[in-house]
């Protein structure tokens, strides 16, 4: 049985939905919420196992709460969608979340910390400019392709024939 309160958090950019519920998880608020209140509520309340879908933001709002004293379990959303009843509203979704967080079998997502998430973010800028590059390195070779001047696939092959080609193409080469 958890000894604590929960406070189950269904994320977004500017409203979220908190719903708290008791240790039984009889529920004794469920309202609609902006961000400077959630930061309150969070800071307010008394230690509670703080509930959230895994997606955009959980890992921000798992630090903030894990910083404020509380304990924090990230759900992944396959797993909360079983426990919705009735519409799916974020009214509904908040109790899913409370609900689920209580189940004693279900899994809680990793967390990751600050430094690990901007390293994260790094490698997927760095892979977005790569695939970027390459993309453009193909769309040149193939422009140049159809004016008949075959160039090899290599970034370095490519570097060196393109002011070749240029030089060229000034002289009416």
């Amino acid at each position: 049985m958890n000894k604590y309160g929960v406070l189950a958090i269904d994320l977004a950019k500017t409203v979220f939905q908190v719903c708290k519920t008791d240790s039984f998880g009889n529920v004794i608020y469920n309202k609609a919420v902006n961000r400077k209140r959630l930061k309150e509520i969070l800071t307010l309340e008394k230690k509670s196992l703080v509930a959230m879908e895994s997606c955009g933001g959980t890992h921000y709002w798992a630090r903030f709460a894990k910083a404020q004293g509380h304990e924090v379990k990230a759900i992944p959303a396959r797993l909360v969608k079983s426990f919705l009843q009735g519409q799916k509203t974020d009214a509904n979704d908040a109790i899913a979340i409370s609900v689920a967080a209580l189940q004693p079998n279900i899994k809680s997502s990793r967390l990751i910390t600050a430094e690990d998430q901007s390293l994260n973010c790094m490698d997927g800028a760095r892979a977005a400019l790569v695939s970027t590059k390459r993309a453009q390195a193909n769309q040149i070779r193939a422009y140049l392709l159809e004016f008949g001047i075959p160039i090899a696939k290599s970034d370095k092959v490519l570097k060196v024939e393109i002011p070749t080609i240029l030089g060229d193409a000034e002289k009416g080469k």
